[in-house]
């Protein structure tokens, strides 16, 4: 198993050292034990752990709270420890958010099955997200490839095809990717219209 860095965000000592026994047998590495959670956050963003474990009584800023923007930002992998007290606000809280939940006194076959469930979701969602993210990226550099493919076509009377290999070996010979060539395109065609209109006022 890949050794996982985890921050243990508990106020209870003794809690959170059972659960820093656990974490170590099963290969863990734990890179903090903050008490509250502003100070778990700082933690969180300057050593970046895989995985968070946050209790939701935490001083300061409450683990619910924490959780939320851990996993609105895909930060890292999340899982929230409740008491039983607390169920039934964590079933109100997770109606706009999503993280894996524990029950304390935490049952170390339970912790650890939940923690790698956490994990791997974590990572399927931040890798669809990726994807998702590519392929807006590609939709964005097709529209202005072919929005300078256009001008090229109208302004210079080729066909689709050599305007295509017109950006393609500008692209080349500039080191450059066909999305910035065709935005230069772009710009200078509007560029010039701009002219050409300002020219014209002149002239009536």
């Amino acid at each position: 198993m890949e050794r996982l860095r985890v921050i243990i965000a508990e106020r209870d000592s003794q809690a959170r050292k059972k659960i820093v026994e656990f974490l170590n047998q099963a290969g863990y590495f734990i890179v903090g034990e903050p008490e509250d959670g502003m100070s778990a956050l700082k933690m969180i963003r300057s050593t970046q752990p895989e995985l968070v474990l946050v209790a939701a009584n935490l001083p300061v800023m409450n683990g619910f709270e924490l959780a939320r923007i851990l996993d609105e930002g895909r930060v890292c992998a999340v899982v929230l420890m409740l008491d039983y007290a607390e169920k039934e606000y964590a079933g109100r809280a997770a109606e706009n958010s999503f993280f894996p939940v524990v029950f304390k006194p935490v049952n170390r076959f339970q912790l650890l099955s939940v923690m790698e469930y956490a994990y791997a979701s974590y990572l399927r969602v931040a890798g669809l997200e990726c994807e998702v993210n590519r392929l807006k990226q590609d939709l964005e550099i097709r529209k202005v490839v072919a929005k300078a493919k256009g001008i090229l076509m109208k302004t210079q009377g080729i066909s689709e095809q050599a305007a295509f290999r017109k950006i393609q070996q500008q692209s080349m010979k500039q080191r450059t990717t066909m999305k910035k060539v065709a935005e230069a395109v772009i710009m200078a065609y509007e560029v010039s219209g701009q002219t050409d209109g300002r020219e014209d006022k002149k002239i009536k």
